[in-house]
């Protein structure tokens, strides 16, 4: 297997995705963290759903976690950790489990499948960056920060390419109330 997996970007290597290291600079035990911060906020917002415990804390750590492995956004493996320390804490405290866990599979399976997949989370993550900001600008959005658990919930389950299509065009709509709310 490969030292890393990214293809969220551009800049990937012969158009595919970078293995070996990154084309930005971003180095394998970066990427993997990324993808493992990831899952733990997939985790977070599973928890937090199953308890009906979408609050300012939890949503704003999922759309902050979500900003910080947005791609060149940060690449500081200690900040990373820390991060995935506090989603780890704040998942105990919803009951969750914090066990280690291979993040690969968010990259495996079927094509169409792992394509959809990635659609939905890079699109989350674009999302999370507009939120980041209106939130530091003072705006919120009930709906688009229930959409963030939801979205993150959705991306461990299974679904067939019609249900992925389907939750990608809702997601359109959300995003387009998120950036209408940056735009305020």
């Amino acid at each position: 297997m490969s030292d890393m997996f990214c293809f969220q970007c551009q800049q990937t290597a012969g158009n595919k995705c970078c293995v070996n290291t990154g084309v930005c600079g971003k180095q394998p035990d970066t990427a993997n963290l990324q993808d493992e911060l990831v899952c733990g906020l997939i985790r977070l917002a599973e928890a937090a759903g199953h308890q009906g415990a979408q609050t300012e804390e939890i949503s704003r750590l999922l759309i902050d976690g979500l900003f910080t492995t947005l791609t060149n956004v940060n690449f500081d493996n200690a900040a990373i950790r820390a991060f995935t320390d506090r989603v780890n804490e704040a998942l105990r405290r919803q009951g969750g489990s914090t066990a280690d866990e291979d993040s690969a599979w968010l990259w495996k399976g079927e094509t169409d499948t792992v394509s959809l997949r990635a659609t939905l989370l890079f699109g989350l993550k674009g999302m999370a960056a507009y939120a980041h900001h209106a939130m530091n600008l003072g705006y919120r959005d009930e709906e688009v920060e229930k959409w963030f658990y939801k979205g993150l919930s959705a991306l461990a389950q299974e679904h067939s390419v019609e249900e992925w299509l389907a939750l990608i065009m809702e997601f359109g709509q959300i995003n387009f109330r998120c950036m209408a709310l940056l735009d305020r």
